[in-house]
């Protein structure tokens, strides 16, 4: 680690600091500009003269006014170019003054309550409840703020509880009042403040992700296991980013379903639209190219249901047209029981070469892994989370901030990156950075690495080398939400032709991190490990709910129910020359032209599997590779885990029945609001071939 010293003029701890701090060197205060040397941290020291006088010349007149003269000092732009460039900022005693007074912290310092200076170790408390006996020496070392979030403070004095140290929000720039600096041989309290500097992954925060509903299935997947999920034409069954079915020739089709739920009845627009590109990620992730998008709609009938179904339409239209790939199908129904808990399930179809298949797995260790696409920043933190959760009808408005933003022409170039990608088999393994952000993908990677090899893989982030385009925690760029990202994994031989490819479409792309095989998940910044936790706990996370006596399952809807087609036409729905029957036409069914194969595929949906099939005889009775995904929309598992698991039973027998494979799909849960859940609404999406 290497640390830079900003030395003013007057300064009496820049020595004690250099000497702290170890590979440290000092940056003259009329330096402006970053050093050309590695910095990964920036100390501004205590200091006297500089620091409390304000005035023109050092022999002329002053006032006392501490931190301003600093403030106007030419190295306060080189402090806020490390502030934009996320090197961690250290304020000590009137460094910390100087943080305030340039606003990249909040408060202030004013003089003690006495008037007199104090110089005496005092007792400290940590986050964690750690305490040190650290020195004080200052004259105005009373700290005081109006806007401060407790999570701020993340240094108190034992005997009053007041505060001693704080950071901005992002955890990015810190100031204390005591000086560690001056108790170079407690190596127990350095290690402490370096956990704090360079912001230590909260717990909490990971754990909120991976025990989520969304993301952990803790609830369901004890009965999705049950499921019908083999046939001869499956390559790939449930467990993957997307299911994969062998249509010949060479030739495979991807297909998934997912839902958006949560996210179109908080902000209908970016709900949709990143639901759309949620599901296209889903599909080109595997190496395969979407050819087909399909939405099925779910909308209450009071005003507020016709507002987010206006704009629900929009998102979609916006992001799918956008990005290149027609809408061939769907359905749409309102009824009330949908005024809070409105429902967007997305289907997408992809065709690939069986050769080119990837998978979103990390099978060997000593791999990089490379993170391409858009930067990451502060969109949709906490959205997995958010999305496993009833809602509360009063809190609504505050959960705007847990939503996605997403960028179709970025999705245009990205899915043309990983095609190439694909097709030049430049990488071992491939996924969507989408619930639980970096997080969640990189472990999805290592957790199937490890089930696939029988090895004890793990993976080491380099947290500081992603793409950021906020000032963010480490935290945070773990788990944020971003759109339009994806993590690789790759043998160093052919890392260089991945970056140039990334160039070419003009996305980012960094090597992030490496697969190792010491079975932990670890995070660095900085090259200070700054969480570590053992891949295994991860992997087994479960919750039972008592079935009540009433919860059975029944269906919503009958099997029909008239659509006005022209709801479609908003959507590009012939893009490609595939669209044999779309949505404009009567029927609710698509049919498309696979010209690699010389076939027809055939796609019905519906509540069920009789359905589906019932739908695809009455096409054409000489159908193969019939093929299931689904997506189970259900309310809060107090009410309807009993229901779920009677669905899913029932699923599965007449899966095995008929021979038709489930291949993926998606729960939901929780589409509950103020204690009232909807009815179960499943929606199941069958495909076939025909010559």
């Amino acid at each position: 680690m290497h640390v830079g010293i900003v030395r003013y003029p007057g300064s009496n701890c820049d020595f004690d600091a250099l000497r702290y701090f170890e590979n440290s060197f000092f940056i003259w205060h009329t330096e402006s500009n970053l050093p050309d040397r590695q910095m990964d941290l920036l100390v501004l020291p205590g200091g006297f003269a500089f620091g409390d006088r304000e005035y023109t010349e050092a022999t002329g007149k002053y006032v006392i006014n501490p931190g301003q003269k600093a403030l106007e000092s030419p190295v306060s732009d080189l402090i806020l170019k490390a502030y934009n460039n996320g090197i961690p900022i250290l304020g000590i005693c009137n460094g910390f003054q100087i943080l305030t007074k340039m606003g990249l912290l909040p408060g202030g310092l004013i003089q003690n309550k006495d008037k007199k200076f104090h110089s005496y170790p005092v007792n400290c408390l940590f986050e964690d409840g750690s305490d040190f006996d650290i020195p004080i020496a200052n004259n105005h070392g009373l700290y005081y703020y109006e806007d401060l979030n407790e999570d701020q403070v993340f240094l108190r004095y034992h005997n009053d509880n007041s505060i001693a140290g704080v950071c901005n929000k992002n955890r990015t720039v810190f100031g204390m009042m005591p000086h560690p600096e001056r108790l170079p041989n407690n190596l127990k309290l350095k290690e402490k403040l370096f956990e704090v500097v360079f912001s230590k992954v909260k717990e909490s925060s990971i754990a909120k992700i991976m025990e989520s509903e969304h993301v952990s299935y803790k609830s369901t997947k004890k009965f999705l296991k049950n499921l019908y999920t083999e046939g001869p034409h499956v390559i790939q069954g449930p467990g993957e980013n997307a299911g994969i079915i062998d249509i010949g020739n060479g030739y495979a089709l991807c297909l998934r379903i997912e839902s958006h739920n949560h996210p179109i009845f908080i902000n209908p627009f970016q709900g949709a639209a990143t639901g759309v590109g949620g599901i296209l990620r889903d599909i080109f992730t595997m190496g395969a190219r979407p050819i087909a998008l399909f939405d099925f709609l779910r909308f209450g009938t009071n005003e507020r249901a016709k507002e987010i179904e206006a704009k629900t339409i929009q998102g979609i239209s916006y992001y799918g047209n956008c990005v290149g790939v027609p809408v061939v199908g769907g359905d749409y129904y309102v009824d009330e029981v949908y005024n809070s808990n409105p429902l967007l399930n997305v289907g997408c179809i992809g065709i690939v070469k069986t050769e080119n298949i990837i998978y979103g797995n990390a099978p060997n260790k000593d791999r990089y892994i490379i993170y391409i696409g858009a930067k990451t920043g502060a969109e949709g933190i906490g959205g997995a989370d958010m999305a496993s959760k009833q809602f509360d009808s009063d809190n609504i408005d505050n959960l705007e901030d847990n939503i996605q933003t997403g960028d179709p022409y970025l999705e245009k170039l990205l899915i043309e990156v990983c095609c190439e990608l694909a097709e030049k088999k430049l990488v071992e393994g491939m996924q969507d950075m989408g619930a639980g952000g970096l997080l969640c993908s990189s472990l999805e990677l290592v957790i199937r690495g490890r089930k696939k090899s029988g090895s004890n893989l793990g993976c080491h982030i380099f947290i500081d080398k992603v793409p950021v385009k906020d000032n963010l925690s480490s935290t945070d760029i773990l788990i944020s939400e971003s759109q339009e990202r994806m993590l690789l994994i790759s043998t160093v031989e052919n890392s260089n032709q991945i970056i140039n490819i990334c160039r070419k479409w003009d996305l980012e792309c960094q090597i992030i991190g490496k697969v190792t095989d010491d079975g932990n998940y670890t995070v660095s910044k900085r090259n200070i490990d700054i969480y570590q936790k053992e891949i295994e706990s991860f992997e087994e996370i479960s919750q039972d709910w008592d079935r009540r006596e009433n919860d059975k399952f029944e269906k919503m809807f009958k099997e029909e129910q008239e659509n006005d087609n022209m709801k479609w036409s908003v959507y590009d729905n012939t893009l490609g020359g595939r669209t044999l029957k779309g949505p404009l036409e009567d029927g609710s069914y698509a049919i498309m032209d696979l010209f690699e194969v010389g076939k027809k595929l055939y796609i019905t949906w519906g509540p069920d599997c009789s359905t589906c099939l019932t739908k695809m005889m009455h096409l054409d009775k000489n159908m193969t590779h019939k093929t299931i995904v689904n997506c189970l929309n259900f309310g809060h598992p107090q009410d309807s885990i009993g229901a779920f698991e009677d669905y899913v039973a029932e699923l599965a027998r007449d899966c095995r029945e008929h021979q038709i494979p489930v291949v993926g799909g998606n729960v939901s849960l929780y589409n509950c609001t103020d204690g009232n859940s909807i009815p179960p609404s499943p929606i199941l999406m069958m495909v076939g071939l025909s010559a």
